[in-house]
């Protein structure tokens, strides 16, 4: 992109935004619901100091009542106005939750047991939780209360007292709870559960969507149970119609069987993912092309890049008329809206085309291509390169920065900033660059620097210390990237790998994703954290 046109998009920036202001209640009644229209609520709230019938006003606009939604108009008004009060079915059963229970010792949890029965009443949590044999005492209520009480007490507190083997009769009848599938992604993720996870293979589950049972092949194939890992993962691709499922099934019946008609299934998937890029590596072919448009400059009419709300106006033109959606995008076909045209281009084609564009060049100047490449890697997977995107959480822009990281960044680097400045794509990257020295000092490869980008730097470090965790093994770094405990960062991450290797291909680094994976059981080349 020329010194010009980067001059044009600056000048358009700062004449729609430079007087960045929050939004009147007025202004946003005429917004369309989205969650773009809940963050100027959000903002609203917090910084117009409204009375208590416009904040109550605003508050019923907002299309998800979020958590910093409720804290703000609490902070207003006293309480949260649409706060539903738990009635009791069972005015006898004594309400205490199981993480507050935790932090409570046995004795005081026997004294007040037994101070309830003696009123006549009961509670399935002191029931489990004062016992000295928790599990047994875990057996003895209801399938729905069991998960319940194990879905919510501490991964500490489950080590200690749930690591034993689930009956069959126990287990059938678990099964048939929907929280039970919570209860079995934390089990399965959590190593040091090996009891409870080994009594998963004694009887064959059938009932669970294909989420659960694709980790129930996890499951198998940490015990060596080959058979049993091939039948669940055979059952998770009937569960599931989606490619992207289909393809990692055949890649992990590959690892098992090594029956190479499942690598040549992947060779014509129409995804571009970890598990088609490692298949083409095995057999010696070349990564499929991918779409990376070179788009002239373009005013377009009625529309500005850097504002949500009109980016909210083309989701709603795609879901009401998704037949039109082809000559939809090529409204937006200009240097100036390749975000959004891209976007449109690959929904328009069911995402059998891949594009994978490389917008805003001369905000890379003077950066590392390496650094390059995963900038590029993590936006277009955050955002789809569209500068006005927003997240129900209220991460900004292109690079989907929080508000508080946001804040920080700002303050190191002495800057007085608004929020909406994160629409401006150039600030995105700068912004994101630096967080990504950040975490660049622990963390050196991009699987990992995912993982801490989406889930945060502590989880990361949990994670990577674990002791099953990134090892040498078989079915390794496989396994390890199945078992991540952030069912979100686990995915995000797989995809930012694989975006990663092919920006550093376009950019005229040959890479294989190969070549990346063998190096995650080498802490020297990936982190400091082990």
């Amino acid at each position: 992109m020329t010194l010009i046109i980067k001059a044009i998009l600056v000048f358009i920036f700062v004449t729609t935004t430079i007087y960045a202001k929050v939004f009147s209640l007025d202004e946003i009644k005429k917004m369309p619901s989205s969650y773009s229209r809940d963050y100027y609520i959000w903002r609203f709230l917090n910084e117009t100091k409204p009375n208590r019938d416009e904040a109550l006003k605003a508050y019923n606009l907002a299309k998800r009542k979020s958590y910093k939604i409720k804290k703000a108009i609490k902070k207003i008004i006293g309480t949260i106005p649409d706060k539903k009060i738990k009635t009791q079915k069972d005015p006898s059963n004594f309400i205490i939750y199981p993480e507050v229970a935790i932090k409570k010792s046995k004795s005081s949890l026997k004294k007040l047991y037994q101070k309830i029965l003696k009123r006549g009443q009961h509670s399935d949590v002191l029931k489990v939780m004062s016992s000295d044999n928790p599990f047994e005492a875990l057996k003895g209520i209801s399938p729905k209360s069991q998960c319940y009480i194990f879905n919510r007490c501490k991964t500490k507190y489950r080590k200690r007292y749930f690591n034993y083997p689930f009956s069959k009769e126990q287990l059938e009848k678990l099964v048939l709870e929907k929280a039970f599938r919570l209860t079995l992604f934390k089990i399965i993720t959590t190593p040091a559960l090996d009891k409870l996870k080994k009594s998963l293979l004694n009887t064959p589950i059938e009932t669970l969507p294909y989420k659960s049972t694709f980790l129930l092949a996890m499951n198998a194939v940490e015990f060596n149970n080959k058979d049993r890992a091939v039948y669940y993962l055979k059952k998770a691709k009937e569960k599931n119609k989606k490619q992207s499922v289909h393809d990692k099934c055949n890649f992990w019946l590959y690892l098992l069987t090594k029956d190479r008609s499942y690598l040549k299934l992947l060779l014509k998937s129409n995804q571009i993912n970890l598990f088609t890029l490692r298949a083409r590596d095995i057999l010696r072919k070349k990564y499929p092309k991918v779409i990376t448009p070179n788009l002239g400059l373009h005013l377009v009419e009625y529309f500005d890049p850097y504002n949500p709300i009109d980016w909210e106006k083309i989701k709603i033109s795609m879901r009401e008329h998704p037949e039109s959606m082809e000559f939809l995008a090529d409204n937006y076909r200009s240097t100036i809206t390749e975000g959004v045209y891209c976007y449109l281009k690959e929904k328009a084609s069911n995402y059998k085309e891949q594009y994978f564009p490389m917008p805003y060049r001369d905000a890379m100047i003077g950066k590392d291509i390496k650094r390059v490449a995963l900038i590029y890697a993590i936006a277009r997977q955050e955002s789809r390169f569209v500068p006005a995107s927003v997240s129900p959480a209220y991460a900004l822009g292109m690079m989907q920065i929080m508000p508080f990281l946001i804040k920080h960044l700002a303050k190191q680097k002495k800057e007085k900033i608004d929020l909406d400045d994160m629409f401006d794509p150039y600030i995105a990257i700068d912004y994101a660059n630096r967080h990504l020295d950040y975490l660049n000092r622990f963390l050196y490869h991009p699987l990992f620097i995912a993982y801490a980008y989406n889930g945060g730097i502590g989880f990361t470090k949990r994670t990577l210390r674990k002791d099953n965790m990134f090892k040498r093994g078989r079915y390794e770094p496989y396994l390890s990237m199945e078992l991540i405990d952030y069912a979100e960062s686990k995915e995000y991450a797989k995809k930012v790998l694989t975006n990663y290797v092919i920006y550093l291909n376009l950019l005229g680094v040959k890479t294989k994703i190969t070549t990346l994976l063998n190096q995650l059981d080498k802490p020297l080349e990936t982190d400091k954290f082990r």
